[in-house]
């Protein structure tokens, strides 16, 4: 969709018919209509289809009068992925041959109009183009030699999901560093970037940029690249995943004595730090997320000094065999009272998944304010009654999300979704290994599910069970039945994925019903009021 709107032109529309009509009083407070577009605006974890709408929407705002113009285009122009649009503005960016140029001059003009859209961009994803847009590699260098100033000058957030250098021109990385960035995201790191991630922190913190957040995940930068992350004394997140070997003392000391951090994910897999003796700070810690052996990360919890903690995800390997029950007892007590979110992640380092005994979660069934549960990687046995107590225990959850569990083992039940229907009114996501066999016929009570339930995302964790259409059917009718408002049924890594697809299809198709139903009835309500009110 084209996203461009001419200065020029949206002037003339905005002088139009609508724009010469009498000013609503909303139309001279920019809050309100910040608020209206924030309100339109969209997110990339929407359905593609829902941006799709979202974006088309907001171009209509835009055009519809001048108090709406900046607004509604900041909002449309705030998320790029691809350079491929705002370069679209240039004369001199044409197709040459299936491939985009860059040939001839760029005006003061054309410059201008390059930068009334860029200035808008707070969020870019630089990423691989796609197979079906040929850009020349030519077009990123001669952009650098042309401008001596940031493309994207109101930049806050630079992500790069992938840093391989085998995919695309990694280094044209530099053409959107600016002073304004607050988060920088690298994934997928190996050696062969080390110098550049480092150049690139060099430069921002040079520049005095005021980095807030930054993420490096991947393998291979040195301990000279960690060190210029940590020189950001205004941090407030940090993710440092597979760079185990690169950390020592002195740096997770540094780290600790950070005084605005309050998010740390670190990654300590290869590393050669020994179990902590000493306090290494972190007071003001909200979330920790450790990648460690368990009795290794059993010897930080004491050493951190936030009382506060509300996230707490632990990934850690089967060796050495330690007990979740006294690791997890651990944790409760030192955050009994301020931990709200938790998850235990089996890291695999082979094909032996790791057993895990639901009386392992003893000690977190008295913390009746958490509102995230999730347990991945684990083999576990789980009945409904195993549901009903966690649903008991945890009545504000939000989102549970239990691991995979294959056909033959015990599984929850339909029973289980009526449980955690009526027992966790604030659910939205759930991840549910759920058995299908022996599936009761849905009866009708003749009346909807007493509270609208809204949960949104349902995914199945299991596989392979057997079933008819029969079964499909009745199946979705008792989910549509718990969950009325439910936008999503996933399958978990594809499994059985045609299945529950399927199941999603025909649940939409319930709500499409019932929809219909209610228009229906409405109608005829407004019918009988208006004779009532002819015969009045």
């Amino acid at each position: 969709m084209n996203l461009q709107v001419s200065p020029v032109a949206s002037t003339s529309a905005a002088s139009g018919s609508i724009a010469r009509s009498a000013r609503l009083p909303f139309h001279s407070n920019p809050d309100i209509l910040d608020e209206i577009c924030e309100y339109l605006s969209y997110e990339y974890d929407y359905d593609p289809d829902d941006i799709s709408r979202s974006r088309q929407v907001l171009l209509w705002v835009a055009l519809t009068c001048r108090s709406f113009l900046e607004p509604a285009l900041d909002r449309l122009w705030r998320s790029l992925d691809s350079l491929f649009p705002l370069l679209k503005v240039l004369p001199a960016f044409f197709q040459s041959d299936d491939t985009y140029v860059l040939r001839g001059r760029i005006s003061p003009e054309d410059w201008a109009r390059f930068d009334w859209y860029g200035r808008r961009v707070r969020k870019f994803s630089y990423t691989r183009d796609p197979d079906n847009l040929d850009i020349a590699m030519h077009v990123y260098f001669r952009l650098a030699q042309l401008r001596t100033t940031p493309l994207l000058p109101s930049l806050r957030h630079l992500h790069c999901p992938s840093t391989s250098q085998n995919d695309f021109l990694i280094s044209g990385i530099c053409l959107f560093l600016s002073p304004s960035l607050q988060t920088l995201e690298f994934e997928n790191i190996s050696n062969v970037e080390d110098k550049l991630c480092g150049t690139v922190l060099h430069t921002l913190h040079s520049d005095g940029a005021p980095m807030e957040k930054i993420v490096l995940r991947g393998r291979g930068l040195s301990r000279d690249t960690v060190r210029k992350v940590i020189q950001f004394e205004h941090l407030k997140e940090l993710e440092l995943a597979g760079m185990g070997e690169s950390l020592d003392m002195e740096i997770l000391e540094h780290i600790g004595s950070l005084p605005s951090l309050v998010d740390l994910a670190l990654d300590f897999t290869d590393s050669n730090i020994p179990p902590l003796e000493n306090d290494i700070g972190l007071k003001d810690l909200r979330s920790l997320m450790i990648t460690a052996q368990v009795p290794f990360i059993q010897a930080f919890l004491p050493r951190v000094a936030s009382m506060r903690l509300e996230t707490f995800v632990a990934v850690a390997p089967s060796n050495p065999p330690v007990d979740k029950k006294d690791f997890l007892a651990d944790v409760v007590a030192c955050w009994k009272d301020s931990l709200r979110r938790i998850a235990l992640v089996h890291q695999a380092v082979d094909e032996t998944a790791e057993e895990l005994d639901i009386t392992a979660l003893a000690p977190l069934l008295p913390l009746r304010k958490l509102t995230y549960v999730r347990l991945e990687g684990y083999v576990m046995e789980l009945h409904d009654r195993n549901i009903e107590d966690l649903a008991v225990a945890w009545p504000e959850l939000s989102t549970l999300l239990l691991p995979f569990i294959s056909a033959g083992r015990t599984r929850p039940t339909i029973l289980s979704l009526s449980a955690l229907a009526e027992r966790c009114p604030h659910l939205r996501h759930l991840r549910i290994p759920l058995s299908t066999v022996d599936l009761p016929t849905f009866v009708s009570s003749g009346n909807p599910h007493e509270a609208a339930h809204n949960l949104h995302a349902l995914t199945i964790s299991t596989a392979d069970d057997p079933w008819e259409l029969r079964d499909l059917l009745h199946l979705a009718r008792h989910i549509d039945y718990f969950f009325p408002k439910l936008r999503w049924v996933n399958a978990y890594e594809g499994h059985d994925s045609e299945r529950w697809a399927q199941v999603h299809e025909m649940i939409q198709m319930y709500q499409a019903v019932r929809h219909e139903a209610t228009a229906l009835e409405q109608g005829r309500m407004r019918s009988q009021m208006q004779a009532l009110s002819v015969c009045s």
